[in-house]
């Protein structure tokens, strides 16, 4: 065999082979498919099988899960709402507790205001009640609740007073008399007014606060204290009504007499006394000196000019001597000089008022300057009582008036008296000083007529 033909003869079987194999391939693959698609099918009767209890199982997970949902939103609203609760509940507790403070505050304020109010009389027999109730307000161990319930019993305390005081009511104490002594007896109070009667019969009166810790018992009088001591003793009968509530007795009681209201000036008040009564002296001398001057009477110097111009100089003279006083012996001297010009006789009646004039206004200014010095050392005594008063205020501070009585009265009675003293020194200087001018303008006024009647000389 040639090459040629066995290539060819190669070739042919290689041919075979490959159309052999294409048809295993394809059988094979024929075979496989068919398997899968087999297997498609089962898988898909399996899916369809399958779907409906998968779908029906995720419906009920659904549901399930809307379910737990709710469940969830519920919940979450219960919380919130509880939380809500709890705010609102500790805010009704904080109110209740602001109120309970706010009660207890005005329970003490009330108590401490009571406590002030009643009558020395009354704190002796509710001392007491009144312990227990500031014991309760300063114990830091009890809790507010508890010290409101105690405090409240100072109310009811109150209500029963209240009770007893509308028919009067007695309860026993001690009481100080005028004298300073301490008697032991029942006090009987009516409205608000208080009255006692000591054990032994012996005192009887209106008690009143007096400064002290028990209160005094004041005297109105044998038969009015008679009426009290049946009324305290027996249970009934008249009694005095204090209309004031004890102002009036209280006022009474503090009234000053005019020495002791001069002595609480202090050291000051000595100088403007002194000054008063000495200006005081002055301005009567001064009133008689002045006041007591005699005036011309009308018609008086026509009886001079008429002799004078008709030449009778002896007549003349002898009107002009019957005229009392300065504005007299002016008209003497000018009758006198009559013979000389009218200036010469202008200037010596003038020299006779220059020389009246100082004796009208002596001692004068001294009443003018008591009229200015007298405020100024008043102003100085009230400066000297501030003083007094402040160093007081340095010592005991200011919660006791008492002590700083003596620096104000001090103050305020010198600057009293300096203006008592001033006013009346002033008006009196001022009535002084009017009177004398009106002497000197008279004396002018009888001069200048004096010189006008004249017409014998130009």
């Amino acid at each position: 065999m040639n090459k040629k033909t066995l290539g060819f003869f190669s070739i042919a079987l290689l041919a075979l082979a490959g159309v052999q194999s294409n048809a295993q391939v394809e059988s094979s693959i024929k075979r496989d498919l068919d398997s899968a698609i087999s297997e498609l099918n089962s898988v898909r009767e399996t899916i369809k099988d399958e779907k409906i209890p998968l779908a029906e199982n995720a419906n009920d997970l659904e549901s399930q899960l809307r379910q737990k949902r709710r469940d969830v939103e519920r919940i979450q609203r219960l919380k919130d709402n509880a939380s809500v609760d709890l705010d609102r509940l500790q805010d009704n507790v904080k109110g209740r507790r602001e109120q309970i403070d706010y009660m207890s505050n005005l329970v003490a304020e009330y108590g401490r205001s009571f406590e002030v109010r009643l009558d020395l009389s009354e704190a002796q027999s509710m001392k007491a009640t009144f312990d227990a109730f500031n014991d309760v307000g300063n114990d830091p161990e009890l809790g507010k609740e508890e010290k409101l319930s105690s405090q409240i019993e100072i109310i009811t305390a109150s209500l029963n007073r209240m009770n007893n005081m509308i028919g009067g009511y007695g309860f026993d104490g001690q009481a100080v008399t005028d004298q300073g002594n301490y008697e032991q007896g029942k006090f009987v109070i009516i409205g608000p007014s208080v009255y006692f009667a000591s054990n032994n019969s012996e005192v009887a009166g209106l008690a009143i606060p007096s400064g002290s810790l028990e209160p005094t018992v004041y005297s109105l009088g044998e038969e009015t204290d008679k009426m009290i001591m049946d009324l305290v003793t027996l249970g009934e009968g008249s009694a005095p009504m204090d209309a004031t509530l004890g102002d009036a007795l209280a006022i009474k009681k503090e009234q000053e007499t005019i020495m002791e209201h001069i002595q609480s000036g202090g050291i000051w008040i000595y100088p403007i006394l002194g000054f008063a009564v000495a200006s005081l002296l002055t301005a009567l001398f001064k009133a008689f000196e002045i006041y007591t001057v005699k005036m011309p009477i009308p018609g008086s110097l026509h009886k001079i000019l008429e002799p004078l111009n008709n030449g009778d100089l002896e007549a003349a003279k002898a009107a002009a001597e019957s005229v009392p006083g300065p504005a007299g012996k002016m008209l003497v001297d000018a009758v006198a000089h009559s013979d000389e010009s009218k200036e010469l006789i202008e200037e010596v009646m003038y020299e006779k008022m220059i020389e009246v004039q100082p004796k009208l206004e002596r001692l004068l200014p001294f009443i003018a300057v008591t009229a200015a010095t007298a405020p100024l050392m008043g102003l100085l005594g009230t400066v000297t009582g501030m003083i007094n008063t402040f160093k007081l205020i340095t010592i005991f501070g200011t919660g006791d008036a008492k002590s700083l009585s003596g620096g104000i009265s001090e103050a305020l009675v010198t600057t009293e008296f300096g203006l008592i003293v001033a006013i009346p020194s002033l008006i009196l200087h001022s009535l002084l000083s009017r009177r004398a001018q009106g002497v000197l303008a008279s004396m002018e006024r009888i001069a200048v007529a004096f010189v006008n009647g004249l017409n014998r000389k130009n």
